[in-house]
């Protein structure tokens, strides 16, 4: 992945039902590292590899009690998540 400098959006609940965030947050971290020891600058970098973790407000003021189950049907229709991969 880092050979090829695939975008990543790594979305995730705060709070997961499952995980939470930090498995995300330890890939986040661990691509970021593959990109610096590849020599790409900060700017690209952070052009490549997004953490989007949200807070319990995201989902519940769209009506989502459950982040695990509900990030699915949120991600895939919020404007800025669908934005940013599409624009890669």
């Amino acid at each position: 992945m880092a050979e090829s400098e695939t975008p990543v959006y790594l979305v995730v609940g705060q709070d997961d039902e499952y995980y939470g965030s930090e498995p995300s947050e330890t890939a986040y971290d661990r691509i970021r590292d593959q990109y610096k020891d590849r020599g790409l600058s900060e700017r690209r970098i952070n052009e490549l590899v997004t953490l989007d973790v949200k807070d319990a407000a995201y989902f519940a003021n769209q009506g989502i009690t459950n982040q695990h189950g509900g990030g699915g049907t949120l991600f895939s229709h919020d404007p800025d998540i669908m934005g940013w991969l599409f624009n890669r």
